[in-house]
């Protein structure tokens, strides 16, 4: 009974040291062929500026911490941004930045990183891309969360305290608080996200192998949410082109009607303010581009081929197209040049091209940093053209 017991421990021990083995030796061998940047969610480190940053060469990053193959001795342009900016849900060739810099014939060194703000660009511009002597930065200006970004950054770190408009932290909970709680949550959300920090199998497998179980997830979760948090849609035209919206979130961080968003266009209208003057200063050009939510790029076309949309999606339609108006006024107004991707995209979205993932992931596909790409492209060729 004894031995019999010891023999199915010993035959259980061999398996899971097997096993272990086994998953050590393919993380390591797809480290040797992969792009770590690629598929890891880079783990970040507290910045007293910054507020937080990617490690120098950490998952592939550069000595910067940023999604390049290396800091070069000078760039032409250096790109500055958030997520949308940094590519998520692309391979590093396939973000906005390095398209634009095949698009141009140039260098285009990579400055974005999720989680910046109007606050954050300004200080990459001022400190970390003077070194590489650029003619010109481009900003990506995200309509999802820059405005709250640049609240948020302004209240909550002390290095940008002076900026902030109002005494404290507006107090909640608001539109975008409770947004955030009626958002639907996945299993086993902590294991997950360590996952995709660390395991380069798991996230291999997840975007492979486990790429269906993640479909029938994803629409569990959708019909378990009400229309106006999430709502799942596909082409009329294309069954194939589908994705996952989700309008209340996205509203309440556009809607100019919320305290916390209102200030934070003020902040970010003087933080761009201080861009402009700062590249006057070093006789640099700047350009803003003014990139849309997923949900404000589809409004057109839902509204053409949609009896009605869920009150939420289209009120957020009115509200970020009237808060892209105030932030381009006050752009005219600093001299800023911009350019907008809209019209592109919704070109592309009319001609059924999927260019955003089919759950409710807000970035694009590398299909839709390729028009980022070519409209910034067209826009630097005109104001900005290479000497």
């Amino acid at each position: 009974m004894v031995s019999g017991v010891k023999s199915r421990l010993g035959t259980l021990l061999v398996v899971v040291v097997s096993t272990v083995l086994a998953v050590l030796v393919a993380e390591g061998a797809l480290r040797l062929v992969l792009n770590p940047a690629d598929f890891l969610q880079a783990t970040l480190v507290d910045d007293p500026v910054l507020g937080r940053r990617i490690a120098p060469f950490a998952t592939g990053h550069d000595a910067l911490g940023f999604r390049n193959r290396e800091v070069p001795a000078r760039a032409s342009i250096v790109a500055i941004g958030d997520s949308f900016t940094y590519g998520v849900n692309a391979p590093r060739e396939g973000s906005w930045p390095q398209q634009l810099s095949g698009l141009l014939g140039e260098s285009v060194y990579n400055m974005g990183l999720g989680g910046f703000g109007p606050l954050q660009y300004l200080q990459l511009a001022q400190v970390t891309a003077k070194p590489l002597n650029p003619r010109l930065w481009v900003v990506g200006f995200y309509f999802g969360n820059d405005l709250m970004d640049a609240y948020y950054v302004a209240h909550g770190t002390p290095y940008w305290h002076p900026w902030r408009l109002s005494n404290g932290v507006l107090a909640g909970p608001d539109a975008v608080d409770r947004a955030a709680s009626e958002a639907p949550r996945k299993r086993f959300q902590g294991v997950r996200d360590w996952l995709s920090r660390n395991s380069l199998l798991y996230s291999v497998l997840r975007a492979t192998v486990l790429k269906p179980l993640a479909a029938r997830e994803r629409e569990q979760m959708v019909r378990q949410a009400a229309p106006d948090v999430q709502w799942s849609w596909s082409d009329p035209a294309n069954g194939d082109v589908r994705t996952v919206f989700t309008s209340q979130s996205r509203l309440a961080v556009v809607n100019l009607e919320t305290d916390r968003v209102s200030e934070g266009m003020k902040i970010s209208q003087r933080a761009l303010s201080t861009l402009q003057s700062e590249a006057d200063r070093h006789g640099v050009k700047l350009l803003v581009v003014l990139i849309p939510t997923k949900e404000r790029a589809f409004c057109t076309y839902l509204r053409q081929t949609r009896a009605s949309l869920p009150a939420s999606h289209d009120k957020l339609c009115d509200a970020e197209a009237q808060a892209k108006a105030e932030l381009m006024r006050s752009l005219d107004a600093s001299k800023i040049r911009f350019v907008d991707p809209t019209d592109a995209l919704e070109e592309k979205i009319a001609q059924h091209v999927t260019l955003y993932p089919a759950d409710s992931d807000g970035h694009f596909l590398a299909a839709g940093y390729g028009v980022v790409a070519q409209v910034v492209a067209d826009a630097i060729r005109h104001v900005a053209p290479k000497p």
